[in-house]
This record gives C-alpha cells, structure tokens and sequence, in this order.
C-alpha cells in the first residue's frame, strides 16, 4: 500500500471513529441534573456547525412543548409585530440560555410540568433524533408568513394614531 493509500486510510477510520462518538452520545431525560449534563457533553462533542443546529433545535423543540407561538401573545386582541417580537425574544433568550449551559433552569422557569415533559421527550435522543424532531431548521417561510401578516397589520393601522410595524413607513402597502 502506498503512502497516500495509508494515510487516505487512516483519514476514513478517524473520519469514522468521530462519527460513532459524537452520534452514539444520547440525551438522559430522567431528571433535570442528568438532562443538563447529558446535553452538554453532547454539545461538547459537536463541531461548531452541528452545535449550532442542535441549540436551535433544542429551542424550536423546549418553544413547542412550552405552547410559545405567534399567537396574540399580548392579548390586544391582534396577531401583529408585536406579537413576533414577543416570540422573537423569547427565542433568542431561550437560545442564549442553551448556549451558556443553562437550559434546565431556562425550561423550569416555564413550570415544572413544562420541563419535566420536555426531559421526557428528549429522553433517549441523540443529535440526529433531536434535529429530526425540531423539523426543518429552514425558517424561510416562517419569516415570509410574518412579513405578510406584519403588511397586513399596517393595512389596517392606517390612519390610526397606532405607529406602522418597525417604523418603517417606506415599505408599508397601502390598503385602498
């Protein structure tokens, strides 16, 4: 075997080695210590890029279960900007959370019957399972429906004492 074909070798069993580390590591749900120690040697395991998208979806899973959506979260009786920016916060604090190893103290601040059904369902999964769960990380659509419904609202603050949606009048579709 030539040197090349060693090395080449040597790169595919490394290369596989890695991989069943980092994909045999699962998520313990059966109690909030072992859960917040288990995602973390899992994360710590990831490369940059897949940490990343296992925080994100940790996220998207912890939003689900806790009932976080874009409904009209400051019961004005509207689903608006203000509405998105609530969801939006709350995303990016539960994300920040995630990140600083704090994910079990930012689920118990939901309930602990949130938390404890969020331990449960996440019991047993490793980072596959748990991207897989979280859905389509693509929030393309996600973004596109909130722009449409943000056009909307400003439709019908027009003429309202009510400012437009991010004080951007320049873009707003005017409603006649």
């Amino acid at each position: 075997m030539t040197r090349l074909g060693t090395a080449r070798l040597l790169l595919l069993i490394g290369a596989a080695t890695l991989a069943g580390c980092s994909s045999s590591r699962r998520i313990d749900g059966s109690g909030a210590a072992t859960f917040e120690r288990s995602v973390a040697m899992l994360q710590n395991d990831l490369p940059a890029r897949r940490r990343d998208d296992f925080d994100v979806a940790l996220a998207v899973i912890f939003m689900r279960a806790a009932a976080v959506d874009a409904g009209d979260l400051d019961a004005d009786g509207d689903v608006d900007y203000f509405d998105a920016r609530i969801v939006s916060d709350t995303a990016m604090s539960l994300l920040t959370e995630i990140q600083r190893g704090n994910l079990t103290s930012a689920a118990e601040k939901q309930g602990r019957e949130v938390a404890a059904a969020y331990f449960k369902q996440l019991d047993g999964l490793g980072y596959d399972e748990v991207v897989e769960l979280a859905g389509d990380l693509d929030v393309g659509s996600y973004v596109a429906d909130m722009k449409r419904q943000v056009s909307r609202t400003a439709c019908e603050w027009q003429g309202t004492a009510r400012p437009p949606p991010l004080g951007n009048t320049s873009r707003i579709r005017r409603c006649d």
